[in-house]
């Protein structure tokens, strides 16, 4: 599929996370914490990344659904999933994105979780209507290159009966709006499901990071357009593309320190990632 209309989505954040997140051990690390648990016994949606493709099932009920990316690729990667509206396919998505300009109507961005490392996962949740969907990722290598151009891309089919779980109420949400971030209350360390809603005029993401001691949210923003030095920041988390009223829910678990909250998704106006309009935020977590 060539490369989306939207190369720069997440391109930062990948380029800062790229030196930081170098291929691991398979096994997990003595006391590393686990995968978050789902926050409700919704049917679950695996897909495992590779350089560069994805593999999961082709066909998934509608309903409230646990989205896991497991990432057993020596890359970054995420997802990003897109409903193909009035019948369109994953080769329409293809041709409309040879054109610069915001992604035509029909292509809806519903989320997904955001970048996991080498060896790890991450999962958000969110209710997928019946249709089609595109399952892709854009996050460039150190070429630059988005990895939906190297062929990281695959239709889902949303059909048959409905699932019958019903998405959780939750204690803490983060509104995103053109160009910040609130909080419904301060976060604490531990296990945390977060709404994620876009309550804003275009698309927004969240890329959630856990700084180093000492470190900014500036200093991580600062650090991704030059990526000089080590990286002052690991992920912890996010939701890819939301369009404007949409939402999901993000796990994450949390340990006491300093984050920063990000997104870099292109601005519809002018094309700058939206943390050069300020939409960076920093929070401690105790």
């Amino acid at each position: 599929m060539p490369a989306p209309r939207h190369p720069r989505i997440l391109a930062l954040a990948a380029a800062a996370f790229a030196a930081a997140c170098g291929p691991k051990e398979a096994a997990q690390a003595p006391g590393a914490p686990a995968a978050p648990a789902a926050s409700a016994e919704a049917p679950l949606l695996r897909l495992v990344a590779t350089d560069f493709a994805f593999t999961g099932p082709d066909t998934v009920a509608p309903g409230f659904t646990t989205v896991r990316l497991v990432n057993h690729g020596p890359s970054l990667h995420h997802v990003q999933l897109v409903r193909l509206e009035q019948g369109k396919t994953l080769a329409d998505l293809g041709a409309a994105t040879q054109h610069e300009g915001p992604l035509p109507a029909w292509a809806v961005l519903v989320g997904g979780p955001n970048a996991a490392a080498p060896n790890d996962s991450m999962s958000a949740q969110l209710t997928l209507e019946a249709g089609n969907y595109a399952v892709i990722c854009v996050i460039p290598g150190s070429d630059m290159v988005p990895h939906v151009a190297k062929g990281m891309a695959r239709p889902l089919t949303v059909a048959g009966t409905p699932g019958t779980s019903a998405e959780p109420a939750t204690a803490d949400t983060m509104r995103l709006a053109d160009y910040g971030f609130t909080f419904s209350r301060p976060l604490t360390a531990g296990h945390h499901v977060i709404r994620v809603e876009n309550a804003a005029s275009q698309p927004h993401e969240v890329v959630l990071v856990r700084l180093a001691p000492g470190k900014t949210a500036k200093d991580f923003a600062d650090w991704a357009m030059t990526m000089a030095g080590p990286p002052p920041a690991m992920p912890a988390g996010g939701a890819t593309g939301i369009a404007p009223g949409g939402h999901n829910l993000i796990l994450a678990d949390l340990a006491p320190g300093e984050y920063a909250l990000v997104c870099f998704f292109p601005d519809a106006k002018d094309g700058k990632p939206h943390v050069a309009h300020g939409m960076l935020h920093q929070v401690t977590v105790s």
